[in-house]
């Protein structure tokens, strides 16, 4: 699994707005953080239906879809030419 980066941010300001590429995973600092939830999110872009979605997963849900992705290669999209260059 690729992470991009981990930001920290002040917890008395503003959080800090990320600018990322559609695709890319950012772990982010969870800032509203209630009890026995998450230190951190995984935060991703992603092109649907009707436009560009932001989703936050934890790590075990990541590691869950990296599993089932490993163990149903043929149900797994494949990598662009163009995106292999670009990506």
């Amino acid at each position: 699994m690729l992470i991009i980066s981990v930001y920290i941010f002040n917890l008395k300001t503003k959080v800090m707005s990320i600018k990322t590429r559609v695709g890319r995973v950012v772990e982010v600092i969870n800032q509203n953080k209630k009890k026995n939830s998450s230190d951190t999110y995984y935060s991703t872009l992603l092109r649907g239906d009707g436009g560009i979605h932001e989703f936050l997963f934890t790590k075990v849900e990541l590691d869950v879809a990296l599993s089932r992705a490993r163990k149903n290669i043929e149900d797994t999209l494949e990598q662009s030419f163009i995106s292999k260059i670009i990506d």
